[in-house]
């Protein structure tokens, strides 16, 4: 049985759709748990229709009081699903792939073959980046956002490459991660939630659409074509200060992991990782060149020449 964890916040406009794919999946084994964070367009009515037309368990709460962001949300969402078997994340306003589940299973059972059930693993896939009409602009965000599919742990605690709505985890890797995923200094929970998969567990990627992404001023995350002239000069508009402001949540999410997960790791001989950890999140409180040299030497860089050349000018 496949938990589908959705977070709402005033997306009435386009739930329907989203319901609506999750209606023609061809893998009929999920249930849908549904958290409002108090909206003001009023989905439940919407809500309670599809759970009224389908045999499927639906379950809506309402957040009281809101919980004021959607990594809070999900990661109370998070806690909901702890004890079931596969847990999947789905946003209000895309519209998923009709086969979604069924693939991110099989690549799941895949996974579990060969590593077993009781190891933390995460499968997630590409998606199409469309506009608010479904006009798809991109047929791979991964293409257009120049995301490195396959990072190691050094490039992925400097860069997120897990785009949650995409992500099917089985219940080691949530449990493993439900203490942590609402804390302040965790920038999503679909990051640490990668970042344990890659520390204690496995991970695949499906290297195709999984689902249209709808991009529209209220995303709270949007794909980006970082390479792109028009990127590139916004960022350097932007510039030292809004790259050491997301350099330091960076750190700081890193820092948070290497103190929560310390045991374990020690537990697990892990002292390597736990070593390069609490010094990657400590790095705010370096000079630049020890920066320099620790990316260097460690192989933090972000993906894309750009993104390399900007790193190396604000460190």
């Amino acid at each position: 049985m496949v938990t589908i964890l959705m977070a709402v916040y005033n997306g009435g406009s386009y739930l329907k759709e989203q319901l609506e794919s999750i209606r023609r999946q061809t893998y009929t084994k999920w249930k849908l748990i549904v958290r409002d964070d108090g909206s003001s367009d009023n989905p439940e009515e919407v809500l309670s229709e599809f759970a009224a037309s389908t045999d499927n368990e639906v379950t809506v709460f309402i957040n009281n009081p809101p919980e004021g962001s959607a990594k809070k949300n999900f990661a109370r969402l998070i806690k909901d699903a702890s004890s079931s078997q596969y847990i999947m994340f789905c946003d209000q306003d895309d519209i998923w792939k009709d086969d979604k589940i069924e693939i991110s299973i099989k690549a799941m059972k895949k996974l579990e073959a060969k590593y077993g059930s009781n190891m933390p693993l995460l499968v997630h896939g590409d998606l199409e980046v469309a506009d608010q009409d479904m006009n798809i602009i991109s047929g791979s965000m991964f293409a257009l956002s120049h995301i490195n599919r396959h990072p190691s742990l050094a490039e992925l605690v400097i860069q997120n490459n897990v785009t949650g709505c995409t992500m099917l985890i089985n219940q080691p890797l949530c449990k493993g991660v439900t203490s942590i995923a609402g804390m302040e200094d965790v920038i999503m929970h679909d990051y640490i939630i990668a970042l344990y998969a890659r520390v204690f567990g496995k991970t695949a990627f499906i290297n195709k659409p999984l689902l249209s992404y709808r991009q529209h001023g209220s995303n709270s995350v949007g794909a980006k074509d970082n390479n792109s002239p028009k990127y590139l000069l916004k960022r350097l508009k932007d510039g030292r200060e809004a790259y050491k402001e997301a350099m330091l949540l960076s750190y700081k999410q890193t820092a948070l992991f290497a103190k929560i997960y310390r045991k374990t790791l020690y537990n697990r001989n892990m002292y390597n990782e736990y070593k390069f950890l609490s010094q990657y999140g400590a790095l705010h409180k370096k000079g630049y060149l020890y920066r320099i040299q620790f990316y260097f030497r460690n192989g933090v860089w972000k993906k894309g020449f750009f993104r390399k050349i900007m790193q190396c000018i604000w460190g």
